[in-house]
């Protein structure tokens, strides 16, 4: 339609990477096994203190890859500054347990890599940041949902999956319903570069 205009717009960046998955997961499970879980958003499973990953080389080269990702996200934004990777931590979620609704205060992105993902294991969630006005579109007045009258959209997690997203925004992971698998990612943050 000519006389429909777009205003505000929500770009997600999704890419699959191809990882030594392998190891990075070999080096999550050592994580978890050495240090107890910090308390954010999590509901149940484990997550990691932010890692120093100018000390690791398999999380520098992890880093560098994420940094160069989110750069060409930044481009859609037409950030005249080079964006980097503030902080990171890893997440391993089992059966039953989930993230409620969170954002990220002071990121321009955020983001997400899977490194242990498979069927049920808990979908990552956006949430509408006019959710809570949108309520003439959670009857029977809607015909079909889409991008544009959903409160919610999800991502099926897969694995050597990136995805990437403003920091401003809502989301939250469903449980991960999977009872012999566990569901594994490295989560970030990046701000402008000084």
């Amino acid at each position: 339609m000519n006389n429909i205009k777009e205003l505000f717009k929500l770009e997600i960046y999704k890419q699959n990477l191809n990882l030594n998955i392998e190891l990075l997961e070999k080096f999550c499970l050592k994580l978890q096994n050495n240090y107890e879980s910090r308390k954010r958003s999590n509901i149940g499973g484990w997550q990691s203190d932010d890692l120093f990953y100018e000390k690791i080389s398999l999380i520098q080269d992890f880093k560098d890859i994420i940094t160069k990702h989110i750069n060409k996200y930044a481009l859609h934004f037409n950030f005249n500054r080079k964006i980097e990777l503030s902080n990171l931590w890893v997440n391993i979620n089992g059966y039953k347990d989930s993230n409620s609704i969170h954002l990220h205060p002071g990121a321009v992105f955020s983001g997400v890599f899977y490194i242990k993902a498979n069927e049920n294991s808990g979908n990552l969630i956006f949430h509408n940041p006019c959710e809570d006005l949108m309520d003439i579109f959670f009857s029977d007045n809607v015909s079909e949902y889409n991008s544009t009258n959903s409160s919610e959209w999800f991502f099926k997690p897969e694995e050597n999956n990136l995805i990437l997203f403003p920091g401003y925004l809502k989301h939250s992971v469903g449980p991960n319903l999977n009872k012999k698998e566990k569901r594994i990612s490295i989560s970030f943050n990046a701000i402008i570069k000084q």
